[in-house]
């Protein structure tokens, strides 16, 4: 079983090594995280069934050159005010560039290592809270006949549900596992990404998804009675061996806080 994250050299610093040291003292082996590494070079050290990789990708080269000079595109957002001053702020539901290396790190990942019938992309910014393994895990990945795995959310945000997207699960011997991942690329390639209501990851696999169930393709809902919850990672079954670190203030207290651990 594969697992795949990234990040670059500050989040190392900031989480990333936290993360890949645990995970290695956590899995029993049978688990294998893959770090897409956002940088020329890999840090220097080794953790048992953990493997750094250099990010490289000529598609998504291209999507930077194209809209990466675009404030936009990195989430800039202008508000005109009543007293015609000008107000600039990020926001991250429009930060295409931020969220634009998932995909192309899975793609990578899995050209590199074809062994794994069943892999999962997994944020960086978990802590592993008990001992894992493949065993453990295959209950969050699809089954024969479904596509991808996903937490989804009934009514967060409020104005406009999407999924938690900290966890992806993928069968690699569905027929159109690959032609979906290459579909989601595609809208960023192409630019069809700004096109969307919002831009940032979980929206736009989100879109992707619906746009295969209408073609009667299958997909697995891991998040149970928590998907009414918002952070459906932690409150379901992946609670159990992760902890899922939104946001700076859940990153910055090293854990989830108890509020966000809901009763279903």
């Amino acid at each position: 079983m594969l697992l795949v994250t990234s990040f670059n050299e500050s989040l190392y610093q900031d989480y990333g090594k936290r993360m890949v040291r645990e995970f290695s003292e956590k899995t029993d082996g049978s688990v294998k995280l893959i770090v897409i590494y956002e940088h020329n070079s890999t840090p220097d050290v080794r953790f048992r069934n953990v493997e750094f990789i250099c990010f490289k990708n000529q598609e998504h080269q291209e999507f930077i050159q194209k809209f990466g000079h675009l404030h936009e595109a990195r989430g800039l957002r202008i508000n005109y005010l009543n007293d015609n001053r000008i107000n600039l702020h990020h926001d991250y539901r429009y930060d295409a560039i931020r969220f634009s290396f998932k995909i192309f790190s899975l793609l990578q990942a899995i050209q590199i290592n074809k062994s794994f019938s069943h892999f999962a992309w997994i944020d960086a910014d978990i802590r592993c809270l008990n001992k894992f393994s493949k065993y453990d895990l295959i209950k969050f990945f699809p089954d024969k006949n479904e596509l991808m795995s996903y937490l989804g959310r009934d009514n967060f945000p409020i104005d406009g549900a999407y999924s938690e997207c900290g966890f992806l699960g993928f069968n690699i011997n569905n027929i159109l596992t690959k032609e979906f991942l290459n579909r989601v690329a595609q809208v960023y390639i192409t630019g069809e990404i700004f096109k969307y209501k919002q831009w940032h990851d979980s929206w736009i696999w989100d879109q992707i998804r619906i746009e295969y169930e209408k073609k009667n393709v299958h997909f697995k809902n891991i998040s149970g009675k928590a998907s009414k919850t918002e952070h459906p990672f932690i409150n379901c079954d992946l609670g159990i061996y992760f902890d899922h670190l939104k946001g700076p203030e859940r990153k910055k207290n090293g854990k989830s806080f108890d509020a966000d651990f809901k009763q279903i």
